[in-house]
C-alpha cells in the first residue's frame, strides 16, 4: 500500500554448472545453469522410498512425501561432509504423517487436531506432515514441487541442529531464514540433474517454488510479521532461498543474527502510513511521478511526459499497461488496466491483482526505460528488462522511512512491507512489465527478475548499470 507522507501542500536433464555470485550478470542462465522451461515434479520411472512412515495411508500425499524426504537426506548425505568438515548427516529418526481433518495425536508436546502444517522437532528428531489438507492444498495450486519445498525446509531444521549453525536461543527468524537458504542449495541439486527422483525446470518450475515461499510469506499485517515467530516476508525468504542456490550451503550456515538483521530489519521497522491502498487516479499518479523524478533527479535524464491516453509511436507497439515511447520520450497509461493490477490479490486464478504498488511499479518501469534512453542504453534486449526491474527496485529502497531515521527517504511517497512482496509476485508472474523492454518482453527466467529488483532494493541505483550493463 504505497502512500503519501502527510506534508504541507501535497502527499506525499542433467545439467552441470559453476555457482555465481548474487547480482553476476546474465539474461540466459540461472546462477551458472542454463535457463530451461521443461517438466517440473517426479521423474518418470523414479523409484519409491522404503522410508517407514508411521501413520501413513500409503495414499499419494505420503509416497511424494516419503520420496521428497529420502531424495533430501541423499543430498545431505553427499553434500553435509563438503560443507561441514568433520562432521556427517544422520537421518531424522523418524517420520509421521498425519490428517489434520481426522483425530488428534500427539507430537511433539501439541495435538495435530486441526494443525495443517509441516514441521520439525528438535528433541525428538523427527518431521511431520499433514497429509490431510497441507499436501493436497500445496500440490493441487503449485504443484507436486512444492510439497518438495517445505519438506527440504523442515529438513533444512535438522541440518541446523546436526552442523551446530543454529541453536534454540536464536530467534526464529534467523532459523527460518537458513532452513530457506539450504532449501535453495537442495534445489539446485535438483535443477543439475543429480536427484534420482525429481526434476526442476530453472524457468517456471523455480518460479512455481520461489511462489511457494511466497504464498507461505509472514504477511504484513498477521501476528507473525515482525513477531517472536517471524519466518519472514516473501522479499525475505525468497532471497535466501536464491542465496542458497547460488552460492551453497556454506552461505546458509552465514546467516546469523547480524546478517539476518541486515536484510530484514528494514522492513520491521518500516512506518505503515495508511491501511488503504492508494487509488489508481490522477492524484495518485501526480505523487508517483513526483517521487520518481526526485529519485531519478540525479541522472540528469530529462523526466518522460505522462499520459493518461494511448498515443502513436511509430510503428511500436504499446505495451498495456504502460508503454514508452523513446521517439517522444512519452509514458502513455491505460488506468483500466492499471487498476486491474492494482487490484487485491485473489484466489481466482483469472484474476491479475497484486495490488497498488505492482501497479505502480508498471509505470515506474516505463519511466525508468527513458533514464536508460538518456544513458545511450539499448531498450529492446532482455538486459534492459534486468536493468529496468533494478532500477524500479532502486526508486522502491528509497521511499522506505523507518522510525529511527536511519534512512533518507526521498520525495514524499512512502511504501510500507507488503508493497515489496507485491512487486515479487508480480515478477513471478508472467505478464509484468517491471522487469521488460520496451517492447513487453519480459525477461524469460523468474529467478533473474527477482534477484535484479532485489539487488536495486538493497544496493540502490549504481549496479543496475554496472551489474546489468549492455
Amino acid at each position: 500500500m504505497l502512500a503519501c507522507a502527510a506534508l504541507i501542500g501535497g502527499c506525499s536433464q542433467a545439467i552441470s554448472g559453476t555457482p555465481t555470485t548474487l547480482g553476476g550478470y546474465s539474461t540466459t542462465d540461472v546462477a551458472g545453469l542454463p535457463a530451461t522451461n521443461g517438466p517440473s515434479g517426479p521423474k518418470d520411472g523414479a523409484p519409491d522410498s522404503p522410508l517407514p512412515v508411521e501413520g501413513t495411508d500409503n495414499g499419494p500425499m505420503d509416497k511424494l512425501a516419503r520420496n521428497a524426504v529420502a531424495d533430501v537426506e541423499a543430498y545431505w548425505t553427499e553434500t553435509f561432509p563438503k560443507a561441514f568438515p568433520g562432521k556427517q548427516f544422520d537421518p531424522v529418526k523418524r517420520l509421521v504423517s498425519y490428517d489434520s481433518a481426522g483425530p488428534g495425536i500427539q507430537l511433539c508436546g501439541s495435538n495435530t487436531a486441526g494443525v495443517v502444517n509441516a514441521f520439525y522437532c528438535p528433541p525428538e528428531d523427527f518431521i511431520a506432515w499433514d497429509r490431510g489438507t497441507l499436501l493436497p492444498e500445496l500440490s493441487n495450486s503449485f504443484g507436486p514441487m512444492a510439497v518438495v519445498t517445505v519438506l527440504a525446509h523442515e529438513m533444512g531444521h535438522a541440518v541446523q541442529h546436526r552442523a551446530g549453525t543454529a541453536s534454540m536461543n536464536d530467534q526464529v527468524i534467523v532459523l527460518e531464514q537458513q532452513a530457506d537458504c539450504f532449501t535453495g542449495a537442495y534445489f539446485r541439486y535438483v535443477a543439475e540433474g543429480s536427484s534420482p527422483y525429481f526434476q526442476v525446470s530453472t524457468g517456471q518450475g523455480l518460479n512455481q517454488v520461489m511462489g511457494v515461499l511466497n504464498f507461505i510469506r509472514d504477511a504484513p499485517g498477521t501476528s507473525d510479521y515482525g513477531g517472536s515467530n517471524a519466518h519472514g516476508s516473501a522479499f525475505d525468504r525468497v532471497t535466501a532461498f536464491q542465496y542458497g542456490f547460488s552460492d551453497g550451503p556454506q552461505r546458509c550456515a552465514e546467516m546469523d543474527l547480524k546478517d539476518v538483521e541486515e536484510r530484514t530489519t528494514l522492513f520491521k521497522s518500516w512506518k505503515a502510513q495508511q491501511d488503504t491502498d492508494l487509488p489508481i487516479d490522477q492524484t495518485s499518479l501526480d505523487a508517483v511521478e513526483q517521487s520518481l523524478r526526485a529519485v531519478f533527479r540525479d541522472t540528469g535524464a530529462e523526466p518522460p511526459r505522462i499520459v493518461t491516453q494511448p498515443t502513436q509511436c511509430g510503428r511500436q507497439q504499446s505495451t498495456a499497461p504502460a508503454s514508452y515511447c523513446a521517439d517522444t520520450n512519452t509514458v502513455s497509461l491505460d488506468l483500466a488496466e492499471l487498476q486491474k493490477i492494482a487490484n487485491p490479490p485473489s484466489k481466482d486464478a483469472n484474476s491479475a491483482g497484486y495490488g497498488d504498488f505492482a501497479a505502480y511499479a508498471q509505470v515506474a518501469s516505463r519511466y525508468a526505460l527513458s533514464v536508460q534512453k538518456a544513458a545511450g542504453l539499448p531498450l529492446d534486449d532482455e538486459a534492459a528488462g534486468l536493468r529496468t526491474a533494478c532500477m524500479v527496485g532502486s526508486w522502491s529502497g528509497l521511499l522506505v522511512e523507518d522510525p529511527l531515521g536511519q534512512r533518507n527517504p526521498v520525495g514524499n511517497l512512502r511504501i510500507v512491507p507488503e508493497d515489496i512482496d507485491e512487486g515479487v509476485s508480480a515478477l513471478l508472474g508472467e505478464n509484468s512489465l517491471i522487469a521488460a523492454n520496451v517492447n513487453g518482453d519480459q525477461v524469460p527466467v523468474g529467478f533473474a527478475r527477482v534477484e535484479a529488483f532485489r539487488v536495486g532494493v538493497q544496493e540502490g541505483f549504481a549496479p543496475c548499470s554496472t551489474k546489468y550493463g549492455a
